[in-house]
C-alpha cells in the first residue's frame, strides 16, 4: 500500500512539472497573469468555486484574466477523496472558470460525459442529491451524437429551462467539439473541466475557445429568456 501510494505521489509530481511549464506558457500566450500555487485559506485570490471545491483541494497553475470581455480564472486542481474500503483516490482537474454577463440566473446544471468515470465529480451528486438526469424532448429531438456522448444533470423542476438554455443546436456543437470534458453552470459562472488529463496546449486551446463560445451561447439564451 505505501508503495501503491508512493507511486501515485510520484507520478502526481512529474505530472504537475509538466503542466507548470505548459500553463505558465499559456498564460503568457494569451496574455493572463499566472500566479502558481495559491492557498485557499491564507491567499488572497478569487477562488475557483464549482463541484470540485473542498476544505482539502491544492490549487496549482492558478491564473486570472479577461478574454473577449470575459473574466477567466484557470486552476490545476487535486484533491484526495476516501473511497467507502479507506482507499485513496488522487482526482485531478483542469478547470477554466468564465463568469457570466448575464444577470438572468441560469438553473445550475451539469453535463457529464458518458462513457467516463464520473467520480471525479461524486461529490456533485451527494451536495446536490436533488440534481437528476434531464430527460430531453421537451420542444425538439436531441441528435443522438449528443445523447450517445453526454447526459445533462439539473434540478427536475428546472429541467424546462434547461432545455431553453442547451437547445439541440447548442448540444450539436458540444457533442462534436467538447467531448471528453464535462461542465458545469452554477451560479451565473461557467466551469470546463478536464479530469485526470496531463496539461498540453491543443487542450488548453480547446478549453479556451470552446468555453468562450459556450458562455457566449448561455448569455444569448438567458437574455432571450428573460
Amino acid at each position: 500500500m505505501a508503495i501503491k501510494k508512493y507511486t501515485r505521489y510520484l507520478t502526481h509530481r512529474i505530472k504537475n512539472r509538466t503542466n507548470n511549464r505548459v500553463i505558465s506558457s499559456f498564460a503568457k500566450r494569451i496574455g493572463i497573469v499566472y500566479f502558481g500555487f495559491v492557498n485557499q485559506h491564507d491567499d488572497e485570490h478569487r477562488l475557483v468555486r464549482g463541484l470540485t471545491v473542498s476544505s482539502t483541494i491544492n490549487d496549482n497553475n492558478y491564473c486570472v484574466g479577461t478574454i473577449e470581455d470575459y473574466n477567466l480564472s484557470i486552476v490545476d486542481r487535486s484533491d484526495y477523496m476516501v473511497e467507502p474500503d479507506g482507499s485513496e483516490i488522487l482526482n485531478n482537474w483542469l478547470i477554466f472558470a468564465f463568469e457570466l454577463h448575464t444577470n438572468t440566473a441560469i438553473p445550475h446544471f451539469f453535463i457529464g460525459a458518458k462513457n467516463r468515470d464520473l467520480q471525479p465529480y461524486h461529490s456533485l451528486f451527494s451536495t446536490f442529491p436533488n440534481m437528476k438526469e434531464v430527460g430531453l424532448g421537451i420542444f425538439e429531438e436531441y441528435d443522438v451524437d449528443f445523447t450517445s456522448r453526454y447526459s445533462i444533470y439539473a434540478r427536475p423542476a428546472k429541467s424546462v429551462d434547461i432545455q431553453n438554455i442547451i437547445t439541440a443546436n447548442i448540444s450539436k456543437v458540444l457533442a462534436a467539439h467538447f467531448w471528453p470534458m464535462c461542465i458545469e453552470q452554477h451560479n451565473n459562472v461557467l466551469y470546463m473541466y478536464s479530469t485526470n488529463e496531463r496539461a498540453n496546449l491543443p487542450l488548453l486551446d480547446s478549453m479556451l475557445k470552446n468555453g468562450l463560445w459556450l458562455a457566449g451561447q448561455l448569455d444569448k439564451q438567458a437574455e432571450t429568456e428573460n
